[in-house]
């Protein structure tokens, strides 16, 4: 009995109904999960726009530092260049102007580099630099990170170069001041007003000096190989942060195109 009436109802159900119904929780379901990964999609790619704008611009500000931190060590490698030939003539050296004075107190300037990419560092720490599709892009931060890890490794390896030669230099002019109301004394700080407030004591123990030539000889190299590795990645730099600006134009195009497209 049972069995007949499940039968007879099976045979009046209305299966056109039941089709229907059925196609019709199935599309409900997809479009549910389609306009979830449009969202999801949408999402990633406003992620990706806002950490590729955060790049550009740390990128574009550390070139102008690296390019004001390029000349600066320019600078000191002139100057690195001049105290060693200097200190070579003896004559010269001994006349200690003004000049050789400035050159004696330079002997150790070394500035660490003050630059960073701070977004992109971040962005290789926690995993969303899978946010840029591009593998070219991706490849390009790891880099640049690198470069930018190797240039600071670089620095604290010469300095200490930097720092012998010029505690040597110090000790063998017997560099002094002339009084303390030289000193213009600020909370925390000293300010220094002129090279009159420096006196060499002892120009002998420097001039013509081997040992000190020497060594302000090999700062001097040091200075040269570390400006030349700055150069290169100064050169590395701006090609990172061309392909950063060009990827992300080529996105907004892509985007407006499209958007085009469904209008």
């Amino acid at each position: 009995m049972i069995l007949r009436r499940l039968t007879d109802a099976f045979r009046k159900q209305d299966w056109f109904t039941v089709a229907v119904e059925t196609l019709i929780v199935v599309l409900g379901v997809f479009l549910g999960l389609q306009v979830n990964n449009w969202n999801v999609a949408r999402v990633m790619r406003t992620d990706e726009a806002d950490l590729l704008s955060r790049m550009i611009v740390e990128a574009e500000d550390a070139r102008g530092d690296m390019a004001d931190y390029l000349s600066l060590n320019t600078l000191i490698l002139t100057d690195a260049k001049s105290l060693a030939v200097r200190l070579s003539d003896k004559e010269d050296c001994l006349a200690m102007d003004d000049g050789m004075k400035a050159l004696i107190l330079g002997v150790g300037d070394f500035p660490p580099p003050r630059f960073s990419l701070a977004s992109a560092n971040e962005a290789l720490e926690t995993g969303r630099l899978s946010l840029i599709k591009s593998p070219e892009i991706r490849n390009g931060v790891r880099d640049m990170a690198d470069q930018m890890t190797f240039i600071d490794r670089q620095w604290q390896r010469y300095i200490r170069i930097k720092q012998d030669a010029e505690q040597a230099a110090y000790g063998a002019a017997g560099l002094g001041l002339t009084s303390e109301q030289d000193l213009d004394a600020r909370p925390g700080m000293a300010m220094w007003s002129g090279l009159d407030q420096y006196r060499i004591q002892t120009p002998e123990g420097i001039c013509g000096n081997a040992e000190i030539i020497a060594l302000a000889s090999n700062a001097t190299i040091t200075q040269h190989l570390y400006t030349i590795y700055v150069g290169q990645v100064s050169t590395k730099l701006d090609a990172y942060a061309a392909s950063l600006a060009t990827y992300s134009e080529d996105g907004r195009q892509l985007i407006q195109a499209t958007a085009e497209q469904v209008e």
